[in-house]
């Protein structure tokens, strides 16, 4: 007979392999524990119709726990699987001009194998709602296991381009791996990113393959060449549509290029998706900015327009001494120390002993903060907020401390102080924070000071505030982290929402809010992604709104769509102010085929 959980504690009976209580008189016989239990461990009783437990089958994940409406279940004692595949830092012995990768992959398939192991399959897997991309996790992860790199390729083609890069930056712990089943659970997750990279370390990544003919005829401008505009690209090239992409820099790939180390993602990495969109017919256009009032002129060259070019305008922290020699953005100073360090140049600001200040504790900081370290200058990176409530990588951070950065929380800067218009001192602050809702406050009479050599303001970028006033009102799109709304059953149900640890539940559901947007126009032919769209995010929630708006305008103006297109009552018009609108159906401009 089944005990209840009272009856569990009373009698001491406390064992490590887990136990499955049911509380009877609370079951309804929905069944949602059964249908998402991966071990088989549940089944209904068909005489009373209440959910039955075989303990001896349960692994412990706790899936049943979360997903309960009634609250019936508890499982009791320990997981039943193996501990995780551990992948220790490959830090150089001397940092110094080294710009190998710190992060190693898998290193065989016996590795590969047992971590792959670990995997439930999930009936309803809470991994792939974490990942921003949807990747279909446990059928590759379960390819894996039948030794099919190949299969593992085309399960991860159909949702992202780029498992080589984010299965490098991605931030697991947030995504993908914050909501495996043993993460929710109190254990340690699947290492997915591990294993993504493995595929993609061992067996080639596919190129552009023409999959379908919707947009065929289709011309389409795609304006910015970072992870949302190479996914709309990739997207629209394999549908059979025209695409010509527009880069206002000398080079292409926007943040893959400027903004992460090559420590971090090697370069023949980065620009592995866009070499192969080359191949496969895209035009790239360098050296060409395109601003609100040039978007009118691409809509009447090309049928559509998708606008993915991020948020480059870097954040200054507007204090006294902030213009002078030696302080810049994060932007201009991991550009130029990238292009040094791969052609094994020093730079004379950054020689031995130098001192450097990095404004903030997030990705771009750590990154600066480390790439300083590799031409020999110390770093303090500062963050005026609680460590609690930082917005920080635990990994990132851990890294960044082990090869000498200084980081300090609950530190602002104050003013900054030069010689000769350079900068030589700092003074800073401190302050407290109770709690993550409110803004640090300064502490009077904490200020002290310090000599540096350079101040770099690593605290975020914003998107370019002409494009959000004149073609993409109501930008960035931003939902309120942790709305109190309901979410639907669908989600509740999934049991997303009960980890222990982290929000990342209602991380994951703002990123789909997020990719909802990109699938609606601006206007009746431009649609955005990205950056450009939510404001600063990952590469993965790039890629995945690029990928999305480009679904969206082959929908609309697809093969299957042109009676639609040619039909409308609304055609976009650019006015004389350069504002893009809309013209009623005397203003109908048919798209050319």
């Amino acid at each position: 007979m089944t005990q209840t959980s009272t009856e569990l504690l009373d009698t001491g009976s406390w064992i490590d392999h887990p136990k499955v209580v049911v509380n009877r008189e609370r079951c309804a016989g929905c069944q949602e524990c059964v249908i998402r239990c991966p071990s088989g461990a549940l089944s209904i009783d068909p005489v009373d119709w209440k959910a039955s437990a075989d303990s001896s089958l349960c692994v412990g994940c706790r899936q049943c726990t979360r997903t309960c409406p009634f609250s019936a279940i508890d499982v009791y004692g320990g997981m039943v699987v193996d501990e995780r595949i551990q992948l220790p830092l490959a830090h150089p012995t001397s940092l110094k001009g080294d710009i190998s990768e710190t992060r190693p992959g898998l290193s065989s398939w016996d590795q590969a194998l047992s971590e792959a192991s670990r995997c439930l399959s999930c009936p309803d897997p809470t991994c792939v709602r974490g990942c921003p991309a949807h990747n279909d996790i446990p059928a590759f992860i379960t390819a894996i296991k039948d030794r099919d790199l190949e299969r593992a390729h085309t399960i991860l083609a159909r949702t992202t381009y780029m498992p080589d890069i984010c299965s490098r930056v991605c931030d697991y712990a947030s995504q993908c791996e914050g909501a495996c089943s043993w993460n929710l659970a109190g254990g340690a997750p699947v290492a997915i990113g591990a294993l993504e990279r493995f595929v993609t370390d061992n067996a080639p990544v596919p190129g552009v393959k023409v999959t379908s003919d919707i947009g065929a005829g289709l011309s389409v401008a795609v304006v910015g060449s970072g992870p949302a505009g190479i996914a709309a690209a990739w997207e629209l090239i394999s549908a059979g549509a025209s695409v010509t992409m527009f880069e206002k820099d000398k080079e292409p790939l926007g943040v893959l290029r400027w903004g992460i180390p090559s420590f971090s993602l090697p370069w023949s990495v980065a620009t592995r998706p866009i070499s192969a969109l080359l191949e496969a017919g895209l035009v790239l256009r360098t050296n060409t900015e395109i601003k609100p009032d040039d978007v009118g002129k691409l809509l009447q060259e090309h049928d559509a327009v998708v606008l993915a070019h991020g948020s480059s305008v870097p954040l200054r922290l507007p204090v006294p001494g902030s213009d002078l020699k030696g302080v810049e953005d994060a932007t201009s100073f991991l550009s130029r120390t990238k292009k040094a360090l791969e052609a094994g140049q020093l730079l004379d600001d950054l020689s031995d002993g130098a001192k450097v200040l990095v404004l903030g504790a997030g990705n771009t900081a750590m990154d600066a903060a480390r790439t300083a370290r590799r031409f020999g200058a110390e770093a303090l990176a500062i963050d005026w907020m609680d460590r609690r409530f930082a917005r920080v990588r635990a990994d990132e951070l851990a890294e960044a401390v082990t090869e000498g950065v200084e980081v300090r929380f609950k530190t602002s800067l104050q003013r900054i102080e030069g010689v000769d218009g350079r900068v030589r001192r700092a003074w800073l602050v401190t302050t407290k924070q109770r709690s993550a809702t409110e803004l640090p406050q300064i502490i009077k009479g904490s200020e002290f000071a310090m000599d540096v050599d350079i101040v770099v303001m690593a605290m975020g970028f914003r998107s370019d505030p002409a494009f959000q006033e004149k073609i993409l009102p109501g930008t960035p799109f931003r939902p309120t982290p942790f709305t109190s709304e309901v979410p639907d059953r669908s989600w509740q149900a999934s049991g997303i929402f009960s980890s222990p640890v982290s929000k990342v539940g209602f991380l994951a559901r703002d990123r789909e809010k997020a990719l909802q947007r990109a699938e609606q126009p601006f206007g009746w032919r431009v649609w955005a992604a990205g950056d450009g769209l939510v404001g600063p995010s990952t590469v993965v929630a790039a890629m995945a709104q690029g990928k999305r708006a480009a679904q969206s305008l082959l929908a609309r103006l697809g093969k299957t769509s042109s009676a639609k297109l040619n039909s409308s009552t609304d055609a976009v018009s650019t006015g004389r102010d350069g504002k893009v609108g809309t013209t009623g159906s005397g203003g109908i401009r048919k798209v050319s085929r």
